[in-house]
């Protein structure tokens, strides 16, 4: 680490304040090759290897979970520490961000194990200065999935911040970058770069590249040479509809430029602190499937991945999830041992008739279904009412999606005459459209 020398220092009293022995000052002279270490020049730079330094742990903190986040088997969540050797994993659906002692933050994203193996400061004497100053070094070792890394930029370190996979070693220079190790049979890594320079190492060939703004590089344990090339760039989402509709709940992706593959992250901040999904759409003219996401708003970003796995820049686009909207094609009801049956047949916005196993009705007296409500389930579209005394209700009718939830038709209007259940016991077509 270098250290601009004070008019007032010595190495034998900076050994006693800065170093971990006493005696280190020897170390460091003849580290630094002084031929008299008593005759030091103020404004004199001299390099101090981190080993002879003090320092002490500087733990990190999780800032943001969502979903299931464990810290060494244990759940973990917003105001968790991370000390040294701590090993932080995120499950399916789930992410977390960490921020680390000199402000650098760190997103996890689903299916990620990260352990954070150094974290320390190091305390030195600024010039023209009293008091002393911290120097961080940090470095993470990515076992499994992907981080996304916001670097802090005014921040001192001691050495670069890396990120080191199985097979490779990213060294930030730069501020903004991810690091994924998602090919444990290969042993590829691979960094793309978003702002700033980062130095990617081959630790198996002792090659290294650097790659800056803009670029990206696979790492790959058996080869030798690391390939920099372009990121592509963000893709064009105007053509893509913010409304995701279910079923299905598919969202289609763009027409590819260079791309073969689409990267799909959403989440519910548009800062993307809490992913929830982190989807890979293989192919061109494919979609991403949202179907089991909550209907809502939501924010969406899709980067093109090129033919060598490296992921390009972000597109953002807010989109909203919603149920279809079906309708009654024909009803019926009868009095069927005093309950009132209903028979009907469902249609979808496209023609083709609603199916599934799993049908349900809310039934209440007012257009808003709050007043007088009863519910039925059954498994066909064929539902009993209960003992119906005649009147006007309001109706609302479901199919259960697979994952949980219902497909929901209009509220229609259900008028039982004062004749039911004395001289009619058949109603055709009941049910009336409100809208």
């Amino acid at each position: 680490m270098p250290y601009t020398l004070k008019p007032s220092d010595k190495l034998i009293v900076m050994s006693r304040q800065m170093f971990s022995s006493p005696n280190d000052w020897k170390e460091v002279a003849r580290f630094n090759n002084l031929k008299n270490p008593d005759s030091l020049r103020a404004g004199q730079v001299i390099r101090i290897p981190l080993r002879f330094m003090q320092s002490r742990p500087a733990g990190a903190k999780i800032v943001s979970a969502s979903g299931d986040v464990q810290l060494a088997g244990s759940p973990a969540g917003v105001g968790t520490l991370l000390a040294e050797g701590g090993r932080l994993q995120t499950g399916a659906n789930s992410s977390a961000v960490v921020e680390l002692a000199d402000g650098s933050r760190m997103t996890l994203l689903p299916n990620t194990l990260a352990e954070l193996a150094t974290s320390r400061n190091y305390a030195t004497r600024d010039v023209g200065k009293s008091a002393s100053s911290t120097w961080f070094s940090g470095l993470v070792r990515l076992a499994q999935g992907g981080l996304e890394t916001l670097a802090a930029k005014a921040a001192r370190r001691a050495t670069p911040l890396q990120i080191e996979t199985a097979t490779s070693t990213v060294g930030v220079r730069g501020t903004e970058f991810r690091v994924a190790f998602d090919d444990p049979a290969g042993g590829s890594a691979r960094t793309e770069v978003i702002e700033g320079k980062v130095r990617a190492d081959n630790t198996a060939q002792q090659s290294g590249a650097d790659v800056p703004t803009g670029k990206g590089a696979v790492i790959k344990p058996a080869e030798k040479d690391i390939k920099v090339v372009n990121l592509l760039p963000a893709p064009n989402l105007a053509g893509i509809p913010a409304e995701v509709i279910k079923p299905p709940g598919n969202w289609p992706m763009p027409v590819p430029a260079g791309a073969v593959a689409y990267r799909v992250q959403v989440a519910s901040d548009e800062k993307f602190e809490k992913i929830v999904r982190d989807l890979k759409v293989e192919g061109t003219g494919g979609s991403a499937s949202l179907a089991t996401l909550a209907n809502g708003s939501w924010f969406a970003r899709v980067r093109g991945i090129d033919p060598a796995g490296l992921e390009g820049f972000d597109a953002v686009k807010r989109i909203s999830l919603k149920n279809a909207i079906w309708r009654v094609s024909y009803s019926s009801m009868s009095l069927v041992n005093g309950q009132a049956v209903l028979v009907w047949t469902g249609q979808l916005s496209d023609g083709l008739p609603l199916t599934g196993s799993g049908f349900s009705a809310l039934l209440g007296t007012d257009a808003a279904l709050t007043q007088g409500v009863v519910t039925a389930e059954g498994n066909n579209q064929q539902l009993a009412l209960g003992e119906l005394k005649p009147g006007v209700y309001f109706i609302r009718l479901g199919s259960k999606l697979p994952q949980g939830g219902s497909f929901d038709s209009g509220v229609y209007r259900l008028v039982i005459p004062e004749t039911w259940g004395q001289s009619q016991f058949l109603l055709n077509s009941p049910l009336e459209a409100l809208n």
